[in-house]
């Protein structure tokens, strides 16, 4: 967590649940991201954003539609209490490492399972930033460079604050 109390902001990072291959945090402090959702209240100042799929291309499809959709589930029922929340979702990227286990076309069908779940609720904004590690001169790879998280960052604030 970090907190910016002179402008009144405050970010909370979690990485999701398992599966997840990353073992230097204790399995008990990581949640489904559905349940982190059902815990937030939302509103005007409440900007929710989330990926979910590198490292979900090691299972099968339908295993990851399955979890795609409890999120959808608490990302309805989140709009529901507070409609005016901003609930923003970054796309994958292609990740540089290409063999039967981690290709880009297994990271490209989640991507398009992720886009195709949340399409039709309304406030929901799919930030698609594919082409940012496709097309980029840096080599591809599934942590980009800073020169490409620049611009991310940069098109997630004109997501959060247009104006």
């Amino acid at each position: 967590m970090i907190a910016d109390m002179k402008n009144n902001i405050i970010i909370h990072w979690s990485p999701h649940s398992v599966p997840l291959r990353f073992y230097k945090m204790l399995k008990t402090d990581l949640h489904h991201v559905s349940n982190d959702i059902d815990e937030i209240a939302g509103g005007s100042y409440g900007v929710i954003v989330f990926t979910f799929w590198a490292h979900l291309v090691f299972h099968p499809l339908t295993f990851y539609v399955h979890e795609v959709a409890k999120i959808r589930q608490a990302v309805l029922a989140l709009l529901m209490r507070a409609p005016d929340t901003t609930v923003i979702i970054k796309s994958g990227n292609t990740g540089g490492l290409k063999n039967i286990f981690q290709s880009d076309w297994l990271a490209m069908q989640l991507n398009i399972v992720m886009r195709e779940m949340f399409s039709d609720i309304d406030g929901v904004m799919y930030m698609d930033v594919w082409q940012m590690t496709s097309c980029h001169y840096l080599e591809e790879n599934i942590h980009p460079g800073p020169v490409i998280i620049a611009n991310e960052v940069n098109m997630l604030l004109s997501h959060i604050c247009p104006s």
